[in-house]
C-alpha cells in the first residue's frame, strides 16, 4: 500500500499560502482551492519542481476544509480551480452547477488503497457486523461514506441501519475512543492514529465498489475553462507531469508537502495508505462512483462521467 494520506485540516482555513514563483514577473498567476495534503499534493509538486512555470503558470494557494468550500469560493469569484472528490462533483452537477474537472488526482484501489474503517469493536468485521452502527467521516453524504455503503451492502450487510455523522478528520480518534461513534472512514495519517489508539483496521477489500475509482481530481468551472483556454491547458499538463513526477519520487513528494503541511516526512513516508496519482482520466474509474450516488440518493439520477470531463 502506497502514497495517499490526508495530512490535511492540520492547517487552518483562509490561510493563503504564496509558494515561491519562479519567474513572478512573467507568469500568470491562478487562484487555488487546496489542502496541504497528498491527494492535492500535485499543485505544490507542480509549483516547486517548476512544471507550473514551464507552462507559464504560478499559484496562489489558499486553504480550505472541504471540496464543497472550494467550489463555494468558486461560484463567488474568489478562486479558479480547487480540488475535490467525484461524489462533490456529481452532487454539484445533478444540481445544475456547471464544474468540470481539467486535471486527474488520486487513485483508490485494493491494490493501492487510500482509504480504510477504523472500528472501536475488533469483531466487526463482516458487512452484517456493521448494521446498526453509527459511523462517521468528514461528509456525512459524501465518498467515504458511499464507497463504505456500497461495501456493507454488497458484504451481507444492510446500509439501510447505519448511522453516519458527520466530523472533522482530526476529531475521529478521539470520538471513537469515547465511544460516540462505532468507526469512521478516512485516509492517513488518521487511519494510522486511530489503529495507535486501539481502534481496529478494516479494509474495503471484498466486493467493493469497483476495484479502482479515482478519488477526483482538479476542477473549475466551464466558463473559466472557456475564458482562459491557454491556462486551463498548462495547468491541466502540469498538474499530470506532477503526479508523473510524484509517483516516481514518494521521499520527494513526502518532504515538500511536509514543508507545507508541517507534519514530520517521516510521518507521512510511514503512512499505510498511499495511493497513486493518475496522469489521465479513466471514465470506467469514475463511472461506478456515479452510478452508486445515483442509487443511494446522493444525486438524483446517473448521468455519463465524461460530462464531468472539460473539453480543453
Amino acid at each position: 500500500m502506497k502514497r495517499r494520506g490526508a495530512l490535511q485540516l492540520l492547517a487552518g482555513t483562509g490561510a493563503a499560502i504564496a509558494a515561491p514563483p519562479l519567474v513572478a514577473q512573467t507568469l500568470t498567476t491562478i487562484r487555488i482551492g487546496a489542502l496541504a495534503s497528498e491527494p492535492t499534493g500535485a499543485i505544490f509538486y507542480a509549483q516547486d519542481q517548476g512544471f507550473l512555470a514551464r507552462h507559464g503558470l504560478t499559484v496562489n494557494i489558499n486553504m480550505a476544509n472541504s471540496g464543497a468550500a472550494v467550489a463555494s469560493a468558486m461560484v463567488a469569484g474568489d478562486l479558479d480551480i480547487g480540488e475535490t472528490d467525484v461524489i462533490t462533483l456529481a452532487v454539484a452537477h445533478d444540481r445544475g452547477l456547471p464544474f468540470v474537472y481539467i486535471a486527474p488526482g488520486e487513485l483508490h484501489s485494493n491494490a493501492h488503497p487510500t482509504l480504510a474503517l477504523v472500528m472501536r469493536d475488533g469483531d466487526v468485521k463482516l458487512g452484517k457486523d456493521f448494521n446498526g452502527k453509527t459511523m462517521a467521516c468528514n461528509v456525512s453524504r459524501g465518498f467515504g461514506s458511499l464507497i463504505t455503503n456500497v461495501w456493507i451492502d454488497n458484504n451481507g450487510g444492510d446500509s439501510r441501519t447505519v448511522k453516519w455523522v458527520e466530523l472533522p478528520f482530526p476529531a475521529l480518534s478521539a470520538a471513537l475512543r469515547r465511544g460516540t461513534i462505532d468507526g469512521y472512514c478516512a485516509p492517513d495519517p488518521f487511519v494510522d492514529i486511530g489503529v495507535a489508539a486501539g481502534g481496529h483496521l478494516v479494509l474495503l477489500e471484498t466486493k467493493p465498489v469497483a476495484p479502482a475509482v479515482i478519488l477526483g481530481g482538479w476542477f473549475t468551472t466551464s466558463v473559466w475553462v472557456a475564458k482562459n483556454p491557454a491556462a486551463a491547458s498548462g495547468f491541466g499538463a502540469a498538474i499530470r507531469e506532477a503526479n508523473e513526477w510524484a509517483n516516481a519520487n514518494p521521499v520527494g513528494t513526502a518532504q515538500i508537502i511536509s514543508k507545507y503541511s508541517t507534519i514530520r516526512v517521516d510521518i507521512i513516508e510511514g503512512m499505510k495508505l498511499r495511493g497513486q496519482y493518475q496522469t489521465r482520466f479513466d471514465t470506467s474509474t469514475m463511472q461506478p462512483l456515479i452510478d452508486a450516488a445515483a442509487k443511494y440518493g446522493y444525486i438524483s439520477s446517473s448521468f455519463r462521467a465524461s460530462d464531468l470531463l472539460a473539453k480543453v
